[in-house]
C-alpha cells in the first residue's frame, strides 16, 4: 500500500532511536589539516571569488602544500572537464608566500583572454599582461634591465606564440664538393628532415636565420636565453598533455619556461593519450632528478614503456631457429621488431604520479549538478540507401580483405571513412580510389541519391522541435565539415523546417575569438541551435546555453566524444543535460557507437575513480579504435547491439559512482559512520547480536510527495517505495527506510544531530 513520503520519513528516526548507536572513527583523510592549512584557508578567503570547499580540499591545498610547504619543484593538477582547474590554479598561485610574485600562464591561444579575465575576477590587485602578441618590447626591457615584480603579476602566453621561431637556412661550407661544418671543418652528412642540424663532431650548429623569410623569435627560447633563473615564481601549463612530444617545438618551449621558473603547475583534463611515452617527456621536464634516480635515460622511451607501458615484440618465422620452443640459457631466439603498443601499467600511478598529482572530479566539486542523460537513437535507413550501402560495404570488405592478405593496409582507412560517411552524404555519392603503380584505381562506388529528407535528418528535426517547445537550445555536432561538408545541406533543411541555426566554422572564427563570437550571436536571440565540428569546442568553450547536445555524427574518437559531450554539463548549469547520439542501424555508425561504449566501460575498470568517470585516456587510442572497427566489419571481432552495449556502460558508470567501498568524498562535518546493534531471536529462544555499520553516502531532500537523494553528484528520485536513476528503476525501500540499490543494502534515516535525512550504505560490521 502506498503511503505519503512524509509519513514513513518520520518513522526512520524513531526506528533508529530504538537501536544502540556508537560512533566509529572518522573517515580516513590523506592529510590532516594543520596550522599551515588554516593560514592558507584564511588567505583564500581574501580572494574575490571563493573556491568551492571540494576544490580547496581536493585540489588547492594538496598542490599548494606540495609546492610551498614541502618545497617541491612541480605538480600535476588533473581535473575533469568543468571541475574548475582555472580557479584552482589561480588560488594556488595566490598562496605563494612571496608578497610580490610573477606568474606565467601558458595556454592554448584561444584561451589567453579567458585566463586574463579569470585572473582579474579572482586575484585582488593583480596586474595582467597579455604576452601573446608579436611585440617583444616587454621582454627586451627585462633583458636589459631585469626588474622585480610589483604585487602579483600575471603574464599570459599562448603555446603557439611561445614556440614560433624564425625560419632557418643551412649554414654549411663546401670543400671539394663536400658539405663541411663551418666551425671544425669536418665533413658532415645531414638529415634532410632535421630543421636544426648540428655537427656530429663538435656539436656546433649548422644553420642560421633566414633573413629573406618571415622573421620571428620564439618567446620561450628568448625567456630562457636572456632572462635570469627564477624570473617567474610559478609557471602554469594549461592543457599540458598537448606538450608531450619529445622533439616538438611546443615541448621544447615547455622546457625553456620551466628553466626560468621556481615552481611548475601542470594542468590537464586527462593523464595521457594511451601510450606510456605520452608521460615520459612531461616527467623528464618537470622532474629530471627523479627520472635519473629511477634509472631512465632521456629519449629512451622504450625502457620506460617496458616498465610502465605495453611493448609489442614481433618475430618473423624465417628469423626463428629450430630450437625456438626449447628453453636454454644463452640461446638466440630470433630478431624481434619492438614497438610500443597502447596500454598503461597500473604501477605508473603509485610510482610516478600519486605523490605529484591531485585528481579532482566534477562530482567532487558540485554535489548538486543537474541530471545528465545519454540517449542512443538508432534509425533504419531508407530502402534505396540501404541497398546501395550494403553493396558498397560488401565490395569494400572484400577488397580490404584481399589487400590485407597482401600486407597492404592503405584501403583500411578509406573503407571505414566511406562507410561512416555515405549514409549521411548519399546525395553526393561515394567513390573509393587506391593508387597502384602510379595509377588511381576505382575500388568501389555508390551512386548519388535524390532523397528529400533522410531518416536521420527526420529524427534530428523531431528532437529539435521537442527541445524548442521546452525552451532549450541545442548544439548539433557533426564530423564532416571539410571534404565531405554536410553543413550547407543541413542548414538548408533546418531553415526549410523553421529552425534558425548558428554555424561555427574553424576557418571563419579564430580560436581566441570563439567565446566572444558565440556570446555576441546568442545575445541576439534569433538562433535555435548551434552547428559545428566537435573538435572546435571540446576544450575551452563552455556551452551552458545549450543544455541539449546532439551528435549527428560521432566519428570514432572516444576522446573527442567525451570532451565535447561534457561542454554543457559543468558548474553553472541549472538545467538537466541531455546528450543524443544518432546513428543508422546495422551500419558502421552503429558499430562505432557500440565499440565506443565498450571502450568506455573498459576505461572505468582501468581508471576507476582516480581521475573521473567516463573516458580514461589511459586506454584511448584512435589507432586501436580503427583496427577494432576494421575487425568488426570483416567479422573477426563480434560487436554486440549498440543499445545493449551503451546500457551496460551506463550501468557500469553508475556502479562506479555508487562504489560503496569508497568513502573519501563523505562530508566530514556530519556523522558519517555509525554502528547499529540488532538483537535476533530464533524460534528455539536463543538470541544473537548482529552489528552493522551505516556509512552515509548522501543527503535526502523532500520534494512534495517524493524525495531526492544526491550521491557524488548523481540524482536519485524516491517515490512510492521505488528508487529511480535517470527514470530507470534501480532499487527500492520500505516504510522503515530499509532498501537496496543495485542489490546493495541501504538505509534512509535521520541522524539525531542533523535536521535532514540521509542515504547510507549498510555494511556488516566485523
Amino acid at each position: 500500500m502506498d503511503i505519503p513520503l512524509s509519513d514513513f520519513l518520520d518513522q526512520w528516526g524513531e526506528v533508529l532511536k530504538s537501536q544502540v548507536i556508537t560512533t566509529m572513527h572518522p573517515v580516513y583523510q590523506p592529510k590532516t589539516e594543520d596550522l599551515w592549512d588554516a593560514q592558507a584557508r584564511a588567505q583564500l578567503g581574501q580572494l574575490k571569488r571563493t573556491p568551492f570547499e571540494a576544490q580547496i580540499r581536493c585540489g588547492i591545498l594538496p598542490i599548494a602544500r606540495t609546492l610551498y610547504k614541502e618545497d617541491r619543484k612541480g605538480a600535476f593538477l588533473v581535473g575533469e572537464m568543468g571541475a574548475g582547474k582555472t580557479i584552482m590554479s589561480l588560488a594556488v598561485a595566490a598562496l605563494d608566500p612571496k608578497p610580490a610574485k610573477r606568474i606565467l600562464i601558458q595556454c592554448p591561444g584561444h584561451l589567453v583572454r579567458k585566463w586574463i579575465r579569470e585572473a582579474e575576477a579572482t586575484l585582488p590587485g593583480c596586474t595582467c599582461i597579455n604576452l601573446n602578441g608579436r611585440d617583444m618590447t616587454l621582454l627586451l626591457d627585462h633583458k636589459h634591465n631585469p626588474a622585480q615584480p610589483r604585487g602579483t603579476e600575471i603574464w599570459v602566453l599562448g603555446k603557439e606564440r611561445a614556440k614560433l621561431h624564425y625560419q632557418r637556412k643551412p649554414g654549411l661550407i663546401i670543400r671539394q664538393g663536400a658539405s663541411c661544418c663551418p666551425d671544425c671543418g669536418a665533413q658532415v652528412f645531414l638529415n634532410a628532415n632535421d630543421p636544426a642540424p648540428v655537427c656530429e663532431h663538435c656539436q656546433a650548429r649548422m644553420w642560421s636565420a633566414d633573413g629573406g623569410r618571415n622573421r620571428r623569435y620564439a618567446k620561450a627560447e628568448f625567456i630562457k636565453r636572456y632572462l635570469p633563473k627564477g624570473f617567474f615564481d610559478l609557471v602554469i601549463l594549461d592543457e599540458v598533455h598537448e606538450l608531450k612530444g619529445g622533439g616538438t617545438a611546443q615541448g621544447q618551449a615547455m622546457s625553456c619556461l620551466i628553466a626560468r621558473s621556481r615552481k611548475v603547475l601542470a594542468l590537464s583534463g586527462t593523464l595521457m593519450g594511451g601510450y606510456s611515452k605520452d608521460l615520459f617527456f612531461l616527467l623528464w621536464r618537470m622532474f629530471p632528478r627523479q627520472m635519473v634516480q629511477a634509472g631512465f635515460e632521456y629519449g629512451r622511451t622504450l625502457g620506460f614503456a617496458e616498465r610502465y607501458g605495453v611493448v609489442e615484440r614481433t618475430y618473423k618465422a624465417d628469423d626463428l631457429g629450430p630450437d625456438w620452443n626449447q628453453a636454454s640459457i644463452g640461446r638466440k631466439t630470433g630478431k624481434a621488431r619492438i614497438k610500443e603498443a597502447p596500454g598503461i601499467s597500473p604501477l605508473l600511478l603509485p610510482d610516478l604520479l600519486l605523490e605529484r598529482s591531485a585528481f579532482v572530479r566534477l562530482n567532487d566539486v558540485s554535489q548538486a549538478l543537474p541530471d545528465y542523460e545519454e540517449i542512443i537513437v538508432t534509425t533504419p535507413m531508407d530502402d534505396a540507401l540501404q541497398t546501395h550501402y550494403f553493396d558498397l560495404a560488401n565490395t569494400l570488405v572484400a577488397a580490404t580483405r584481399k589487400a590485407l592478405a597482401c600486407g597492404d593496409m592503405r584501403l583500411l582507412g578509406k573503407m571505414l571513412q566511406s562507410l561512416l560517411a555515405y549514409p549521411d552524404g548519399c546525395r553526393f555519392g561515394e567513390r573509393v580510389y587506391l593508387e597502384r603503380g602510379g595509377v588511381e584505381e576505382l575500388i568501389a562506388s555508390a551512386p548519388a541519391l535524390e532523397i528529400n529528407l533522410l531518416a536521420k535528418e527526420k529524427r534530428l528535426l523531431e528532437i529539435l522541435a521537442t527541445e524548442r517547445k521546452q525552451g532549450r537550445k541545442v548544439a548539433v555536432f557533426l564530423e564532416h565539415t571539410g571534404t565531405r561538408d554536410l553543413v550547407p545541406t543541413l542548414v538548408d533543411k533546418l531553415h526549410h523546417h523553421g529552425f534558425a541555426p548558428l554555424v561555427l566554422r574553424g576557418q571563419a572564427v579564430k580560436p581566441e575569438q570563439r567565446e566572444e563570437w558565440l556570446k555576441e550571436n546568442l545575445s541576439i536571440g534569433q538562433y535555435d541551435c548551434l552547428l559545428c565540428n566537435p573538435n572546435l569546442v571540446k576544450t575551452g568553450l563552455d556551452l551552458l546555453d545549450f543544455p541539449t547536445i546532439i551528435f549527428f555524427q560521432c566519428g570514432y574518437s572516444v576522446f573527442t566524444l567525451r570532451q565535447a559531450s561534457r561542454r554543457s554539463w559543468r558548474i553553472g548549469q541549472n538545467l538537466p543535460v541531455r546528450v543524443f547520439y544518432l546513428a543508422y542501424a546495422e551500419t558502421m555508425q552503429d558499430k562505432a557507437l557500440s565499440l565506443m561504449a565498450q571502450k568506455m566501460e573498459t576505461s572505468l575498470a582501468v581508471e576507476g575513480e582516480l581521475s573521473g568517470q567516463g573516458l580514461a585516456a589511459l586506454s584511448e587510442s584512435e589507432n586501436s579504435m580503427l583496427y577494432e572497427l576494421a575487425k568488426a566489419l570483416t567479422g573477426q571481432q563480434p560487436v554486440e547491439d549498440v543499445t545493449t552495449a551503451w546500457s551496460r556502460y551506463r550501468q557500469r558508470e553508475l556502479a562506479s559512482v555508487l562504489d560503496l567501498d569508497e568513502t573519501e568524498n563523505i562530508t566530514t562535518t556530519e556523522e558519517t559512520r555509525v554502528t547499529t546493534t540488532t538483537t535476533i531471536s530464533s524460534p528455539d529462544g536463543q538470541t544473537a547480536l548482529v552489528r552493522h555499520e551505516l556509512v552515509v553516502r548522501g543527503r535526502v531532500y523532500l520534494r512534495g510527495n517524493t524525495a531526492v537523494a544526491y550521491v557524488d553528484g548523481n540524482r536519485f528520485r524516491l517515490q512510492a517505495g521505488v528508487i529511480y536513476w535517470q527514470d530507470r528503476r534501480i532499487g527500492s525501500y520500505d516504510r522503515q527506510g530499509h532498501g537496496e540499490i543495485n542489490h546493495k543494502p541501504i538505509r534512509l534515516y535521520k541522524p539525531p544531530h542533523l535536521g535532514h535525512f540521509v542515504l547510507a550504505e549498510v555494511r556488516r560490521a566485523a
